[in-house]
């Protein structure tokens, strides 16, 4: 059986019992109630209308080739969650001018597709330590063979070497306590500074979305946010980044003391109080300045 194949056993064999299941359910359902969702898929539907199965209309003008597997995913920075719907045209907007983008965590690749389609001057570097992400990223950059992006397959982190790592969904989380259990995996670890000093590569933007892990990815990246001062885009998760040790204050005074400033999505300033009272997954901007009060 191939690495992928056991990679979606574990999975599978993970998945929740059924009450986890019904409340997932229920969620997504409610979801569907939100206005801004149905008027989201109906624009969706309108510039998608005739479009083979194979491929997807982003946003006018941004239309991409994907793997079935990447659809529903893709779909809910179109209209099912209207805050990834914010996070992705706020991406849109702030790297026009961007022409080397890092994304950590690229998942099956949409930020870095979009990043690069119809931008002949662009070129991203997609790093994703999932097995079941990966074999969907392969076949989506397959489909889009005009975008220059490299694939990179590891975990970002402080230091070189290995991390142990378990299944959520697609997603990998750093798990380093569930260390021999059944399916956890044992994932290369790769600091950013040396990925993008091996590749020549100096970014101008950066998206971090490492499930908790945000603390060693970026410690490991210190020399290249000082050294480009690249736009951070960041998604932070307080509850993972508590259990694995850390606190939002402590990446708060990392962010801070490399020169950056907070922003939400909208690019209203957000305090490094604020910022470190954060208790939810948000998703936030951080942009090269002289700190936060």
């Amino acid at each position: 059986m191939s690495a992928v194949g056991r990679a979606k056993r574990l999975a599978a064999a993970l998945v929740p019992e059924r009450p986890l299941q019904v409340l997932r359910t229920l969620w997504h359902r409610a979801q569907t109630l939100d206005p801004r969702r149905l008027q989201g898929r109906s624009r969706f539907q309108r510039l998608n209308q005739g479009l083979p199965a194979e491929e997807i209309a982003l946003r006018p003008g941004l239309r991409l080739g994907i793997d079935p597997q990447a659809r529903e995913p893709f779909e809910w920075f179109c209209f099912r969650s209207p805050e990834m719907v914010r996070e992705l045209d706020s991406f849109l907007e702030l790297t026009r001018d961007c022409r080397r983008f890092l994304d950590v965590g690229a998942c099956h690749g949409l930020f870095s597709l979009a990043f690069t389609q119809g931008r002949p001057g662009a070129e991203a570097v997609a790093v994703e330590p999932s097995p079941l992400a990966w074999e969907v990223l392969e076949s989506n950059l397959r489909r889009n063979r005009e975008a220059r992006v490299t694939p990179v397959r590891a975990a970002a982190g402080a230091a070189p070497g290995t991390l142990t790592m378990r299944y959520s969904w697609h997603h990998l989380e750093a798990s380093p306590e569930a260390a021999g259990e059944p399916g956890a995996l044992e994932i290369p670890l790769r600091t950013l500074d040396e990925l993008c000093a091996e590749l020549g590569f100096r970014p101008d933007a950066v998206k971090v979305d490492v499930e908790g892990y945000e603390i060693a990815a970026l410690r490991g990246a210190r020399g290249l946010l000082a050294e480009s001062r690249p736009l951070l885009f960041l998604e932070v998760h307080p509850e993972r980044i508590v259990q694995l040790g850390g606190s939002m204050a402590e990446l708060g005074d990392l962010l801070a003391g490399l020169g950056y400033r907070f922003h939400d999505l909208g690019g209203a300033p957000l305090s490094r109080a604020r910022f470190a009272a954060l208790d939810a997954v948000s998703r936030l901007t951080c942009r090269p300045g002289t700190g936060n009060s």
